[in-house]
């Protein structure tokens, strides 16, 4: 029984040895990944990108809408003097352009989505891969999201101006 206490003892005894040890081997950093994103000139081109795709798709929307209303308002005018044949196909006609202005205003916030997150991949892929090569070139073990920090000490070392440095970004 003796010689299974000391196995016991030497087993927690390397074991809180190598848990202190990897303490102090621990190194962490910062960076507000969405400050560096939106500084790169890169996101500046997809900004204007997406801006010119969106314009576009409020125009359509607008048009939808505009020819939506005066059917509506023609409808309001003239459906006292329509046959109920009439009155009930233009109704119908109504609501099948509501729901195909609805149809078109969900596709187009999902095709807003879809582009955005197309353009911005390449840029978050290439901000990763030099977030992940100064961490490697400052023996950094992890790097943490600054934005859902809850503390952060005033010595915490922040990569952001490493990485901009290293992107070419000067604003």
């Amino acid at each position: 029984m003796n010689v299974i206490s000391k196995i016991v003892a030497i087993i927690v005894f390397v074991g809180v040895c190598g848990f202190a040890h990897a303490q102090k081997s621990v190194k962490l950093a910062h960076i507000d990944s969405q400050a560096l994103i939106q500084s790169m000139p890169e996101s500046d081109s997809a900004q204007v990108k997406l801006q010119k795709l969106q314009q576009e798709l409020e125009q359509e929307l607008e048009g939808l809408q505009v020819e939506l209303n005066r059917k509506y308002d023609e409808f309001q005018k003239n459906s006292a003097n329509w046959t109920e044949l009439v009155k009930n196909s233009r109704q119908q006609e109504i609501i099948t352009m509501q729901q195909r202005t609805q149809q078109f205003q969900e596709s187009a916030y999902e095709t807003l989505q879809q582009e955005n997150a197309k353009l911005l991949q390449p840029i978050r892929e290439k901000a990763l891969k030099t977030i992940e090569t100064i961490a490697k070139e400052q023996g950094i073990t992890y790097v943490l999201e600054a934005q859902v920090l809850l503390f952060k000490a005033a010595d915490s070392q922040d990569l952001l101006p490493l990485v901009k440095q290293r992107l070419g970004i000067t604003k």
